[in-house]
């Protein structure tokens, strides 16, 4: 693996200039694990990557971006790569404190390219009870070189409380709340039959319009695992 004590920040203006150092070079500290490094006496907005204090050779992966963001109760992760040499793979790491991660998924890299690529992967299998969670890359080329992405930290939404069915008897509409985004809704009849159907959205709620003609009673109102009685007047 890479000592990365040995490693620096370069610098370019735009994507058809040569690496270069610019500005004063600060020693990287930190660990092989975690390596934090630094420049100063840089002006301007450039292209920054990470490469040989004694050549001046990038690493092999440009990442370019590196996102994570909540949906509902999955985690949509997407990054970027500007070019790549000998890319081997993406290993997803998650961790519940910013300190120890753990490998939840892999992505198979382009390999050589020097065209951009764009790659994605949705975390559903969430930790239970966990509120903010921390998800980084780490990437491995061919020749057994390795680097991490920056560390990106999510705030997951606590699960619903519980259906709520509302105004509750109800005459020609309801209002579901209290269900993840993207739930199917049933409505029952006393015979298990389907009079209506709808889809939760992303502020966990469904409208539910009732059919013209619907017989007074009471019905079960679906969600998931979930149910509510629905008293139609």
């Amino acid at each position: 693996m890479r000592d990365y004590t040995q490693l620096v920040l370069l610098k370019r203006p735009d994507a058809a200039s040569n690496w270069a150092l610019v500005g004063t070079h600060v020693p990287t500290t930190g660990s092989n694990a975690a390596p934090v490094l630094s420049r100063t006496g840089v002006t301007g907005f450039s292209d920054f990557t990470a490469g040989g204090d004694a050549n001046v050779n990038p690493l092999p992966v440009e990442l370019v971006s590196f996102t994570a963001q909540a949906q509902g109760r999955v985690v949509a992760l997407t990054w970027r790569t500007a070019s790549e040499k000998n890319s081997s793979r993406f290993e997803v790491e998650r961790s519940a404190n910013g300190s120890d991660f753990e490998r939840i998924a892999t992505v198979a890299a382009a390999g050589s390219s020097p065209n951009a690529q764009a790659y994605a992967y949705t975390d559903s299998q969430l930790l239970s009870g966990v509120t903010l969670l921390y998800y980084r890359l780490h990437q491995l080329d061919l020749d057994g070189q390795a680097a991490y992405s920056p560390v990106r930290s999510v705030a997951i939404a606590s699960p619903p409380a519980g259906l709520t069915v509302f105004p509750n008897p109800a005459t020609r509409a309801a209002t579901l709340a209290g269900a993840l985004p993207g739930t199917r809704v049933l409505v029952l009849d006393a015979l298990g039959r389907t009079v209506l159907t709808a889809t939760v959205d992303a502020a966990g709620t469904a409208a539910l319009v009732l059919p013209d003609g619907l017989a007074s009673g009471i019905y079960v109102v679906r969600a998931g695992t979930q149910a509510q009685q629905l008293v139609i007047e």
